[in-house]
């Protein structure tokens, strides 16, 4: 199965039909860019992406 982006916090999921984040079931196969974040705590990136739990996210989903 293809991985998908959550259309509402763009975490990325295999294998699922609900967004293990935000509970939200509207994923997406069309996704660009990719972001691995390990420490939402101290990274300026998951900051400026607003991004509170670790994990891979989608930079951009339609």
């Amino acid at each position: 199965m293809a991985e998908k982006a959550c259309k509402q916090c763009n975490r990325i999921v295999e294998d699922a039909t609900e967004c293990p984040v935000c509970k939200n079931n509207d994923l997406s196969e069309s996704w660009s860019g990719l972001v691995v974040i390990y420490d939402s705590e101290g990274s300026e990136i998951a900051e400026r992406l607003e991004i509170q739990t670790p994990g891979k996210y989608a930079i951009r989903t339609r």
